[in-house]
């Protein structure tokens, strides 16, 4: 009877407000067990891959500021040849972002 007892206790208030807190804990180490870490080398070529990727970016990116700021400024001197270069820009940009992602139905 006194096992029937200690069976039946329910848990205190304080350990069920707790409890989904130890579970979150207890399945993020599971989940952590189960990741493939990268070795030394592994992380060190991944950084290499990643610094490259941002250095040329960076240029690419670099690069397309200094021409957009060179025909704004252009644009702002009213040159009617930089207005032209704009606009065919922008059409550009719009014919190769809407044409090819439109649906097709025949």
């Amino acid at each position: 009877m006194a096992n029937q007892d200690l069976a039946e206790k329910k848990p205190s208030a304080l350990s069920a407000l707790f409890e989904p807190v130890r579970e979150y804990f207890r399945e993020t180490a599971g989940e952590l067990r189960k990741v493939h870490w990268p070795t030394p080398q592994e992380a060190r070529n991944l950084t290499a891959v990643v610094m490259a990727v941002m250095f040329v970016m960076a240029i690419f990116l670099g690069l397309f500021d200094f021409l957009f700021e060179r025909l704004m400024l252009e644009i702002l001197r009213l040159s009617l040849i930089a207005i032209a270069v704009a606009v065919a820009i922008v059409l550009s940009i719009l014919v190769v972002v809407f044409f090819p992602s439109r649906e097709r139905r025949y």
